[in-house]
């Protein structure tokens, strides 16, 4: 469950979102609740929440200065306003601050939950490109793709930093997609803009390098780990890629 922390001066305003079931629909729970801005910075001081859910106009610190500080302070949360339909130009510089978004009063459960839906897509990409191999996304940077540019490619993104540096084949990807191999195929080489074959070379080579550059490994050492038939055909696969030969890349790079 993600965490929110609730911050609204109306007890009975309070009390009506509690009951609500769209949180817990949306995998949210309410983890801590408040009255004002100020009383929500000491609770942030002391522990961590996905989202703060909190109306703009409340007495000591309101919504957008509780914003202002949340940023300043580097608290990493995102942030909803509840606001009135006369509070709309609050809620605007709301956003121009970094607020995820806001919903208008009285707050509709549906409105609700297509606000959480997008806040918990948010946190989970989040997370998924906080999990991301950086030589992978280097890599994809270099077939000029970048790792969050869509859900197919995302997926891709997290299987490849979680295999990084082991063998895999298309077979196995696939499977990982749950899709059939040759469909699998036609849908990498349409959202990548290169194979599969290829792409898995470039990233075979980018850990070779990797390994290379420690000065640990014996190139048909790197050959026999990364799964190549001979030390030639590595070499020759690596020249392509590179531009080099193993050894004179060792060579140019040492420590």
């Amino acid at each position: 469950m993600y965490k929110v922390l609730l911050v609204e001066d109306d007890s009975a305003m309070r009390y009506i979102y509690s009951k609500m079931k769209v949180w817990t629909d949306c995998g949210f729970k309410i983890a801590a609740e408040t009255s004002n801005g100020k009383n929500a910075l000491e609770i942030l001081g002391q522990e961590s929440f996905d989202l703060i859910f909190t109306d703009i106009r409340m007495p000591f610190v309101d919504g957008i200065e509780l914003l202002r500080k949340v940023k300043e302070l580097g608290i990493d949360t995102s942030v909803v306003f509840a606001s009135s339909y006369d509070e709309f130009e609050y809620a605007r510089q709301g956003l121009i601050l970094g607020a995820f978004d806001y919903i208008l009063k009285p707050v509709k459960e549906e409105q609700l939950r297509d606000v959480l839906d997008r806040v918990k897509g948010h946190l989970q990409e989040t997370v998924r490109q906080n999990m991301l191999e950086p030589a992978v996304c280097d890599v994809f940077r270099e077939i000029g793709v970048e790792p969050d540019s869509g859900n197919f490619v995302n997926k891709a993104a997290v299987y490849f930093s979680e295999h990084y540096g082991t063998l895999f084949t298309m077979e196995d990807m696939a499977s990982y997609f749950e899709l059939n191999k040759d469909y699998f195929g036609k849908q990498f080489k349409q959202k990548m803009g290169v194979t599969f074959s290829y792409f898995s070379s470039v990233l075979k080579i980018s850990y070779a390098k990797e390994l290379l550059h420690t000065g640990n490994y014996k190139t048909y050492e790197i050959s026999d780990m990364l799964g190549y038939s001979s030390t030639d055909y590595f070499t020759k696969i690596f020249k392509e890629i590179t531009g080099e030969t193993p050894s004179g890349f060792r060579a140019g790079h040492k420590r």
